[in-house]
């Protein structure tokens, strides 16, 4: 199915989502993690029970990059709360809404959380509250290639061994093909992300689902468990032979959890 592309504004920039315009149902919104885009959560747009909407962060997909790097914490957090203005305004939405994130995204859904009442639900896919990541091989990747399977070379030469979920968002133009992702500032957004955000991630008892994938080299099992231990109302799910991105590796278990974390 072909989902509605429809765009909205802030901080001058002009941003893009889709809407699976499921209208009269309760509301999820989907935000997906560095490198990705909207279309990371098609299975979930793909519903027919949930009005769904699914964002191109900044620096991502059909979303504009910012001219001045500013990809800080709280310039996602910013388009996401002017994304709900833009939805109680024009689409008149104001029931529940639960909000699912992976990587990036979660770490945006649960200060979201700390800000939003109207946020009933967080699902969390794979990322904690002590961040410790690097995404400086980014700055390796070349500007364009001849040919796709050169850009796929090019992420393997870097180390990438399992490249898919970065060529999600492949492009080609008449200079050649390159990604969507603004690489030049993926590294300088990952290291504002690193850090301790417990005081933030504690500031919400909304139910949450966190989801844990057991080759993560992003969440340990450890931490994920803490998670649960010191948050209220949170219920961690370890998914086997997934790794960092859980819903790309294991899908159809993914949306299993969501479905009956929903409906609980």
């Amino acid at each position: 199915k072909i989902m509605k592309r429809k765009y909205f504004i802030s901080d001058n920039l002009k941003l893009s989502y889709l809407d699976n315009e499921q209208t009269k149902k309760s509301v999820i919104i989907c935000m997906h993690g560095h490198f990705g885009n909207a279309r990371y959560y098609s299975n979930i747009l793909e519903s027919k029970n949930y009005r769904v909407f699914s964002l191109d962060l900044r620096g991502h997909g059909f979303s504009e990059h910012s001219k001045e790097g500013n990809y800080r914490i709280i310039d996602f957090v910013n388009d996401f709360s002017a994304f709900m203005d833009n939805l109680i305004k024009n689409e008149k939405i104001n029931n529940k809404i639960t909000v699912i994130g992976h990587s990036l995204g979660g770490l945006i859904a649960y200060y979201a959380a700390s800000v939003h009442s109207d946020i009933t639900k967080i699902i969390i896919e794979d990322i904690g509250a002590v961040i410790n990541d690097d995404n400086s091989f980014v700055e390796k990747i070349p500007d364009y290639t001849m040919t796709l399977r050169d850009l796929e070379n090019s992420l393997r030469k870097i180390g990438i061994n399992e490249p898919d979920y970065f060529l999600e968002s492949a492009v080609e133009d008449e200079k050649g093909w390159k990604f969507r992702f603004d690489k030049n500032n993926m590294n300088k957004s990952q290291n504002d992300l690193s850090g301790n955000h417990w005081n933030i991630l504690l500031k919400s008892t909304c139910p949450m689902l966190l989801f844990n994938g057991e080759n993560s080299w992003v969440l340990s099992y450890e931490h994920a468990l803490e998670i649960e231990r010191k948050r209220p109302n949170t219920k961690t799910v370890i998914i086997k032979n997934a790794g960092h991105g859980v819903n790309f590796d294991s899908p159809d278990e993914f949306v299993k959890y969501v479905v009956e974390f929903l409906k609980s």
